[in-house]
């Protein structure tokens, strides 16, 4: 029976990015250097700390410019994370063969105070008494139901802070909102206990891809092609939730790149097919993506004709299972906690990616359930010159 390690290491980089995509990431990262006042504002002496955090400094985005081969994942902002979307950036560390690959990661920063599987309104942690703990950051009154993270501001915070979360809170309070102060947060985490090789991840919120797309001439041609497959763009209004635009309300809109209020948000499936358009290799889901993907990417080849662009489709890991309290367990949880990323780095620090990588030798379907779909040979919509 196949293991978990032979399951991964049949995945393959496309290889060296062509022209129009090396430009693009190129742009990309030269936007992303551009906004980072949108995302945190302190001192010049922590700015470099916060670019090797998120994947902004120079090294990584090189990498990403050139890499053969990029994995990507898109999961939700929270101060929580829970298998097995958990895992995934282990998962792109030990994806493909053998070598260097690049972990692009959009995170949803649109995500509201109502999402059920990643909790965003509550945090379970550890206290400087090593106590597990759930923390309340958020009201859940009816009036807060669907606002979204990227309007909320960053919560007063607990002094009793386990040694690993003072760490990444003291890095993430210099964000200017809620979701980037959890993405802070979480990669913070990630990378203590080594999740992420140095200069092998980058983030890029899913907020930014959207107005990397559409602040400069591409948004008439992609708003008029989103609008001609009734695929809504939602904006914020000022209830912080977010709604579906008219084509008047998007006429007068001024996206303001370094306003985060102003973003305006594609459907689901464009945003993933944003992705795509960087030259990734591998995209990566849980179950519920597992379901929809051939669904969503006839919608991405669709979208990418009608703006006069071409784009092969990368192959797909879908990673609906992994019993995370088997490899890294946790001492008995109280009955209102769950197992989630601030509780195993406390607890495991930077063994985590060993006990992890136990799992490598097991048959599939041992500790991890996954899907892998190999990328076919099809390239989406018609070359032109690329929109952003």
């Amino acid at each position: 029976m196949a293991t978990l390690a032979d399951a991964l290491a049949g995945f393959a980089p496309v290889g060296a990015p062509d022209g129009e995509v090396r430009a693009r990431r190129e742009r990309i990262a030269e936007f992303l250097r551009s906004v980072e006042d949108r995302v945190w504002r302190g001192p010049d002496s922590v700015r470099e700390r916060l670019r090797r955090t998120l994947g902004w400094d120079d090294e990584s985005l090189h990498a990403l410019v050139e890499a053969p081969m990029v994995v990507h994942s898109s999961t939700h902002v929270s101060m929580n994370a829970f298998a097995p979307m958990m895992t995934f950036p282990w998962f792109c560390l030990r994806t493909g063969p053998p070598g260097p690959a690049v972990h692009l990661r959009t995170q949803v920063t649109h995500n509201n105070l109502s999402d059920s599987r990643w909790k965003p309104h509550v945090w379970w942690r550890y206290t400087t008494t090593g106590d597990v703990t759930r923390s309340q950051l958020f009201s859940r009154g009816p009036r807060f139901e669907h606002q979204i993270l990227l309007a909320q501001p960053v919560p007063e915070l607990p002094e009793d802070l386990c040694e690993t979360d003072a760490e990444a809170v003291e890095l993430a309070r210099h964000a200017t909102n809620f979701a980037y102060f959890a993405m802070i947060y979480r990669m913070v985490l990630e990378r203590h206990a080594g999740l992420h090789r140095p200069a092998g991840t980058v983030e890029i919120p899913i907020d930014l891809m959207n107005t990397f797309a559409l602040a400069g001439p591409a948004r008439r041609i992609w708003t008029e092609a989103m609008h001609g497959m009734n695929l809504p763009i939602r904006l914020l209004g000022t209830d912080n939730k977010l709604s579906e635009a008219s084509e008047t309300d998007l006429a007068g809109h001024i996206l303001d790149p370094h306003n985060a209020r102003t973003t305006m948000i594609c459907p689901n499936y464009i945003n993933v097919g944003q992705a795509y358009r960087l030259g990734v290799s591998i995209t990566m889901g849980a179950e519920k993506m597992s379901a929809y993907l051939p669904e969503m990417n006839q919608v991405v080849a669709a979208f990418l004709q009608r703006i006069g662009e071409s784009c092969p489709e990368p192959a797909f890991l879908g990673v609906s299972r992994f019993d995370i309290d088997r490899l890294a367990p946790l001492p008995a949880l109280g009955e209102q906690a769950r197992s989630s990323l601030p509780l195993v780095v406390a607890e495991h620090g930077t063994r985590l990616c060993d006990l992890l990588d136990r799992a490598l030798t097991e048959p599939v379907g041992e500790t991890a359930d996954v899907l892998a779909i190999p990328a076919p040979q099809v390239t989406h919509g018609r070359a032109a010159t690329p929109q952003a």
